[in-house]
């Protein structure tokens, strides 16, 4: 249980900061996660399911209102599609090579 008031009040710490600042939600949760001794996986893991879900919903709301231009979406998001996809086969093969030397 008191794992879990520290992980809540880490979660408000983060928000204010990035309520104050406009950023920095995922640094201050992380630095905040690892200095309580989570481990870096798991704070990685919890800062990014949490900005799922407000990046979801802060998307749907820009839609709604339309607030998005859906060329520049298409300019952006299938050059970065493509280099998300292309990335892990290019990590795995340089990761090969650099355990060979």
């Amino acid at each position: 249980m008191a794992t879990l008031v520290l992980i809540a009040l880490v979660g408000f710490v983060a928000q204010l900061v990035d309520g104050s600042l406009g950023m920095a939600y995922g640094v201050t949760t992380t630095t905040l996660l690892l200095a309580i001794g989570t481990n870096p996986a798991a704070a990685s893991a919890t800062v990014h399911l949490a900005e799922l879900g407000t990046t979801l919903v802060s998307g749907f709301s820009h839609w709604k209102f339309g607030n998005v231009d859906w060329k520049v979406v298409a300019k952006i998001g299938i050059p970065g599609a493509i280099g998300a996809f292309a990335g892990r086969p290019c990590y795995q093969i340089f990761r090969r090579r650099s355990r060979r030397h």
